[in-house]
């Protein structure tokens, strides 16, 4: 009788799948054996909620809004990660362990990681509303094994948090409830959420687009400015608080928006159209080439069914992303990155299902072309999965050495790569768990920008020392040098394949 029962319960159509995706999010959370947080200047952010709960500890309210208000246009992502950054705070206080090393790193990447199990819950709702239940789970399965979809779990970045509020937004939105709304409530819910999402990460501007393009086609064209307005008055109800909690922190968040530090204007504005294929193919493979071909076609079949929320969150991803493309393109005022490419590619994947839906009708033949696309997408996990381990990240290189501001270092990049941006050791003034000699050359433990693209001058082999440490440095992984590179220094960086290497000195000279 059990083993019928087992056996039954085996053969369910969700349990393999449900137990591939399981692995693969293991898979996601032993990556953080590797470290990487705080690898990025922007990451440095992360430490002002850290600084706020210390004041709120410490009984200064107003120094708390101040490191909460202090984070360019992200407060709501400050307060998000107060939590996390208080069992943090706690960890120090009470056994010792500093905020910035990698044991207290590791519960900010936690949380991240919760969140991207939280987004791809919601997605998978929205691919059921859409799709039939197994093409849905491929489009979860084929999201959770692309590397972008892991590349941030990693940093302590706002990026897949304001995308996993967009989703949600969604969610409510195109729930066979909200049908039943008024066009003020919709309005509302709709102003309040895609606030909180762009206070989280303001680089997402494009995403306003979706909610407000959802509230239109919900509801009756009479009735389209109470709706707006009921928008306008949600986004206040979450602007208003953000402005009085960043202004008694003597930093207002109006003024930050007047004059926004977060616009990306680092790279090429030439690409600003070419940069999304470019990054598919250089990151995800054929497989992000097929995913975008089949969303380009899955858009355009959605645009000849009757209006709907898939029409309209489609017509508002590509309206987003000509806006963006555009401003840079033409206007010369941004352009594009990995992480704002990260936004849109859950919505890739989704209407890449819509084509794949719609497409085949015979439905064995789609079940299996769906097998066939989640292969690909874990072949392609397993060959990104196998060169995202070897890279080393320079801050958790010296963490693992135990090297500290009290050993003397001598710091060589190649490339005649500045030192303005060499990672620092930590503090002398907490204890080691080993020794370290008293003298370390560290070659390439440097943020490289600005980055030369001359000749690579790679550094022989010192001599007197020996090599402790050799591994590629995070910048020459692919899916990296699509933040604040141009082409030109992209292929300077794969060209060139710096490592990060640590000489120990042996004597002599």
């Amino acid at each position: 009788m059990f083993s019928k029962v087992s056996l039954k319960f085996f053969r369910h159509q969700f349990v393999w799948p449900g137990v591939l995706l399981l692995l693969i999010l293991l898979v996601r959370l032993y990556g953080l054996r590797n470290g990487g947080a705080l690898a990025f200047p922007d990451e440095e952010r992360y430490l002002q909620p850290v600084e706020a709960v210390e004041a709120l500890a410490s009984g200064n309210a107003e120094q708390a809004c101040l490191h909460l208000a202090d984070t360019q246009g992200r407060p709501a992502d400050a307060i998000f990660r107060l939590p996390v950054a208080g069992l943090q705070v706690l960890l120090h206080n009470v056994w010792g362990v500093p905020v910035t090393a990698p044991f207290s790193l590791l519960l900010p990447q936690l949380m991240n990681w919760l969140v991207l199990i939280c987004n791809l819950v919601l997605l998978g709702y929205l691919a059921h509303r859409w799709l039939t239940s197994r093409v849905a789970v491929a489009v979860v399965l084929v999201y959770s094994s692309l590397g972008s979809t892991q590349l941030y779990v990693r940093h302590l970045l706002p990026y897949d948090m304001a995308l996993g509020i967009t989703l949600l937004l969604m969610v409510l939105l195109t729930a066979p409830k909200a049908r039943s709304w008024s066009a003020h409530r919709r309005g509302f819910v709709a102003g309040t959420l895609a606030l909180v999402a762009f206070a989280t990460y303001p680089g997402y501007y494009f995403g306003l687009i979706v909610p407000a393009a959802l509230v239109l086609t919900a509801t009756k064209r009479r009735q389209w400015l109470a709706a707006m307005g009921a928008f306008g008055v949600g986004a206040g109800t979450v602007f208003i608080p953000l402005e009085l909690l960043t202004r008694f922190g003597h930093i207002s968040y109006f003024r930050t928006l007047q004059s926004p530090p977060y616009l990306p204007t680092q790279g090429d504005f030439a690409e600003s159209f070419s940069f999304l294929p470019k990054y598919v193919w250089h990151v995800e493979g054929v497989l992000g080439v097929i995913l975008l071909i089949g969303a380009i076609v899955g858009v355009g079949i959605v645009l000849t069914k009757p209006i709907s929320a898939s029409q309209a969150i489609g017509l508002a991803v590509v309206a987003g992303w000509l806006v963006h493309a555009s401003l840079g393109f033409f206007a010369h005022k941004m352009v594009f990155y990995g992480r704002l490419v990260h936004f849109f590619m859950p919505f890739i994947v989704l209407y890449a299902g819509v084509a794949l839906e719609y497409s085949v009708q015979r439905e064995r033949l789609r079940n299996q072309v769906s097998v066939l696309v989640i292969v690909a997408a874990l072949i392609e996990l397993g060959n990104f999965w196998w060169r995202y381990t070897q890279i080393a990240y320079p801050l958790d290189v010296l963490a693992s050495y135990a090297v500290t501001s009290a050993v003397p270092l001598r710091y060589l990049n190649e490339g005649r790569v500045q030192s303005t941006l060499n990672y620092p050791p930590a503090s002398a003034q907490y204890d080691l768990s080993q020794d370290t000699s008293d003298s370390l050359l560290l070659v390439n433990f440097t943020y490289p920008y600005p980055l030369p693209t001359g000749p690579c001058q790679l550094i022989p082999p010192p001599v007197h020392y020996q090599l402790l440490f050799e591994a590629p440095h995070f910048f020459s992984f692919p899916a990296y040098t699509f933040e604040n590179f141009s082409p030109i220094e992209r292929a300077h960086l794969w060209r060139c394949a710096y490592q990060c290497r640590l000489y120990q000195r042996t004597g002599g000279g």
